[in-house]
């Protein structure tokens, strides 16, 4: 019997529904905060999968590019979001931190080939800007050291799973102090401050079969648009309904 496997398109579709759900019970009261916890394997998904595509693309310039050209556009429309509807505006910005970690890695991987002063001020240039992004950007302190985690085992999930699992077990007792208090703080803050639950991702990485799927024009910048726009779609309806 052949395993069940998906493609890279597959897991972005996936990723993508679930993103839905999570924005929904952030923008919306009354839905269980359970919600936010079963989609904690997102932002790692897509990470992961821009791992994969840092290996793969024809240019990693272009890839970059793309990605800091939609993080500052997304900060512009965030900024304006915030200026319209104040607390009902937008904050987020995965661009911003999936664009921050790509550097990142393309800094070491460059200094890999490099020799002598390059190549400490590369590797210092990198630490620096990882630095900054896990401070600034969304969900930068789980998700840039999984980028780096993912880059410096690839091809070896089953080092990458452990790695990052122990990395979100020190990320629980940073945030918690341990399973004590996070009891006392009760379920709904539990699922709340939930970043530790990053290595949900784990069994999606195992279902990748190392192909991309079927290459047709709009799936390239399908995220690009889909991702401002069900943000502001959720963010105007809630303002018209409160």
């Amino acid at each position: 019997m052949e395993k069940f496997k998906l493609n890279r398109n597959q897991l972005k579709a996936l990723a993508t529904i679930f993103m839905v759900f999570d924005n929904i019970y952030l923008r919306f009261a009354g839905l269980p905060s359970i919600i936010h916890l079963l989609t904690r394997f997102v932002a790692p998904l897509f990470a992961w999968l821009m791992v994969e595509g840092f290996f793969h693309t024809h240019s990693r310039k272009e890839y970059c590019k793309r990605l800091w050209i939609a993080a500052v556009l997304m900060q512009i429309g965030d900024f304006i979001s915030l200026a319209l509807w104040k607390e009902n505006g937008i904050s987020d910005n995965i661009f911003l931190t999936l664009a921050i970690s790509f550097s990142v890695i393309w800094l070491i991987d460059t200094a890999k080939k490099a020799k002598g002063n390059k190549k400490i001020l590369l590797n210092l240039g990198a630490v620096a800007l990882a630095a900054v992004g896990m401070v600034i950007s969304e969900g930068g302190l789980s998700i840039i050291p999984f980028v780096f985690i993912t880059y410096l085992f690839y091809h070896q999930k089953t080092k990458q799973a452990v790695v990052y699992f122990l990395y979100c077990f020190i990320l629980f007792f940073t945030l918690y102090g341990g399973l004590s208090l996070a009891i006392k703080q009760g379920f709904e803050m539990f699922c709340v401050n939930s970043d530790w639950m990053g290595f949900l991702v784990i069994p999606f990485m195992y279902l990748y079969n190392g192909e991309k799927g079927q290459s047709r024009p709009y799936q390239k910048w399908f995220f690009y648009v889909f991702y401002p726009l069900h943000l502001w779609i959720l963010a105007i309806i809630s303002v018209v309904i409160k």
